[in-house]
């Protein structure tokens, strides 16, 4: 009969994929989406533009040029301040501190951040651009799904914490 290693496999091997890389490329992602947000950020009024230009956009007139940059923008705040706060979840999801109230602060920032983007995005997609609406559809949906693994959180977190006064 095989003998298992410290590592729980058979023979010593350690396994391919473990939790720690699963969190490293998971914040290695997130840091390119966030470099990637600012570039299309740079880039909004040439984007903008472009929609425009190509007819995409339903309502015309000069004002649309900067709602349409005003959207973009407050929805780039959003997702960078999202960003951020998922970086450093996963930052202490790293360090082994996982049901600790700052990780309940950070998913409930998250959630609330998809949902003011749902909120932005629905309406503005119904009015100008299509697109904008199945991207405030999904931005819902993420901050309905946040909202119950930060509920989670919170009850994990209160369970820990009378363990601890316990010991």
């Amino acid at each position: 009969m095989p003998t298992a290693a410290p590592n729980g496999q058979p023979g010593g091997h350690k396994p391919f994929w473990d939790d720690r890389k699963s969190i490293l490329l998971t914040r290695l992602v997130t840091a390119g989406v966030f470099i990637g947000c600012i570039v299309i950020a740079l880039c909004g009024p040439a984007i903008v533009d472009w929609l425009i230009a190509r007819g995409r956009i339903a309502i015309q007139g000069p004002a649309v040029r900067w709602v349409m940059l005003g959207l973009g923008y407050l929805l780039a705040l959003l997702a960078l301040w999202m960003l951020c706060c998922l970086y450093r979840f996963l930052a202490r999801l790293e360090q082994g501190r996982v049901f600790v109230p700052a990780n309940v602060k950070a998913l409930r920032r998250i959630a609330w951040c998809c949902a003011i983007a749902a909120v932005i995005c629905i309406p503005g997609g119904l009015v100008l651009y299509f697109p904008f609406a199945c991207m405030g559809i999904a931005a819902g949906f993420m901050a309905l799904i946040v909202h119950v693994i930060k509920n989670a959180f919170e009850q994990a977190v209160k369970m820990k914490n009378e363990l601890d006064l316990t010991i």
